[in-house]
């Protein structure tokens, strides 16, 4: 599945991929962007074919810079995800352990789809940047619908539920459905047609469990009132503010 297309691939398949590198990496060499004031074409997409040799190198860095743009919450620094609340949870409460481990994988590399067939580099609009944060509303509930349906999440669950064999509440391939996709909107309208809301008896997750009973309310959850940033406990608390948890 790396196998990447050669400098002597001749099909017309391998042709136009090569193309559109060249014409890319030419005009990204010439004075065309300094004089229109754009920014460098981008050469790749993630859904795309490979091309072996230097294009692979600068294809992995083009995506290395963005997946940690993205993991990067600093206020004041990065791109995309900017003081996120729910990141912020997530960094400050759920680093360590296998099951939080895979979920936020899943949340991480949704969000980088989503940015390379969605985001535009250069000056997005209030527009990009609402339906942005709202996709990542969805990515967070779609990633941790997996965490919270297990004791104990493991590879091959999580395996299973991407690729929609699995009898959990949110099971699909969460990126065939954002490559299908030709504009946000309509990506947002299909998940808020795919994506449920989870019950008491679908949270298998232990310690979210019961920091929920021990708010000892049923419609809000413990939150941290004495954390200086405001950064809440529980990660379902986001799934009730946003409707994707009922009692």
């Amino acid at each position: 599945m790396f196998k990447g297309i050669t400098r002597f691939s001749r099909t017309p398949y391998a042709q136009f991929y090569k193309s559109a590198y060249c014409y890319a990496d030419m005009v990204n060499s010439s004075a065309m962007p300094f004089v229109s004031g754009t920014r460098n074409v981008n050469a790749f997409q993630l859904d795309t074919p490979i091309i072996a040799g230097k294009p692979f190198f600068e294809y992995t860095k083009h995506y290395y810079n963005i997946l940690k743009d993205i993991q990067n919450n600093s206020k004041y620094e990065g791109f995309y995800i900017n003081d996120n609340i729910i990141v912020k949870t997530l960094d400050r409460h759920f680093k360590k352990g296998i099951g939080n481990g895979i979920a936020r994988l899943l949340f991480d590399t949704s969000v980088l789809l989503y940015v390379d067939r969605f985001c535009p580099e250069t000056y997005p609009t209030k527009e990009d940047m609402e339906l942005f944060e709202q996709f990542v509303v969805y990515a967070f509930i779609w990633a941790y619908s997996l965490r919270a349906q297990y004791t104990n999440l493991g590879w091959l669950s999580a395996q299973n539920y991407i690729m929609g064999l699995s009898d959990k509440i949110n099971a699909f391939n969460m990126y065939k459905l954002i490559v299908k996709q030709d504009t946000p909107s309509s990506l947002l309208s299909a998940l808020a047609d795919k994506i449920n809301p989870l019950s008491n008896d679908d949270i298998k997750d232990g310690w979210a469990q019961e920091c929920y009973e021990y708010s000892g309310k049923g419609d809000i959850l413990k939150n941290l009132k004495d954390d200086k940033d405001g950064v809440y406990e529980n990660y379902l608390y986001f799934f009730q503010i946003n409707g994707f948890y009922k009692n």
